[in-house]
């Protein structure tokens, strides 16, 4: 029988940011385990070293624009807490991407639908 051993009621959370060699940073999404959280930070970082590229969101980012990973905090809190406290983040990160993606410089003017059914009929573009 192998070696069982017992889940501890809490969970480490560990919060990383990326900052780019262009000065940008932004956050990742929080790491977790019930025992090393350094070993799974350092388990992605080299998965991401060693594809030359970090992934965030729709955007890739080649690995030689990344300045560093910098974990800023590390908290320990019930798993049951954690749960719902990843949820939060999850739904929080993709807000913020979507946001993002909807961002513009200047807005382009909506054309008429009239319009643009006449200028099909003319055979204009």
């Amino acid at each position: 029988m192998p070696d069982e051993t017992p889940q501890t009621d809490t969970i480490l959370i560990a919060h990383a940011t990326v900052h780019l060699v262009s000065k940008e940073s932004f956050d990742l999404l929080p790491f977790e385990s019930g025992e090393d959280v350094k070993s799974k930070v350092t388990d992605l970082l080299e998965s991401w070293a060693k594809s030359g590229f970090l992934l965030r969101g729709r955007h890739i980012y080649p690995w030689h624009q990344v300045a560093r990973i910098e974990v800023v905090s590390v908290e320990e809190m019930s798993r049951s807490e954690s749960r719902q406290k990843l949820i939060d983040w999850e739904i929080n990160d993709q807000y913020r991407l979507q946001q993002d993606f909807w961002k513009t410089k200047k807005a382009q003017p909506k054309k008429d639908p009239a319009e643009a059914k006449e200028g099909s009929a003319d055979g204009k573009p």
